[in-house]
This record gives C-alpha cells, structure tokens and sequence, in this order.
C-alpha cells in the first residue's frame, strides 16, 4: 500500500511540475496556448486557385 501512495504522490507531483511550468512559461513568453488554440492560417493560394477555377470560359475571345 506505501508503495502505491509514494507512486500517487510522484506521479501528482510531475504533473504540478509541469502545470506550473507552463503557466510561467505563458507570463514570459505567450505563446504555448496561442500554438495550440489558434485555428491554422490558410493559405492564400487556395482561394486564388478556387476563384480561378470558377472563373466562366469565354467562347470566341480571339474575334
């Protein structure tokens, strides 16, 4: 049963240690929720393709 309770308390502690390390982190710095929140950026090829693909065809264009 020791050997159960000293695995629950070291296994707490790490996770407090981390918690707390990127809590700080996030006052210095910023950035580790902001990464894993944010929605990805597109890329602006994509809605040049698509604008060009649904662009009408002109029939007789050289006349």
């Amino acid at each position: 049963m020791q050997l159960v309770i000293t695995f629950i308390t070291v296994v707490g502690g790490l996770i407090f240690s981390v918690a707390v390390a990127v809590v700080v982190e996030e006052f210095i710095f910023g950035q580790i929720f902001r990464m894993f929140f944010t929605p990805p950026k597109t890329s602006p090829a994509v809605p040049i393709l698509a604008r060009w693909i649904a662009q009408p065809i002109r029939a007789n264009q050289g006349r």
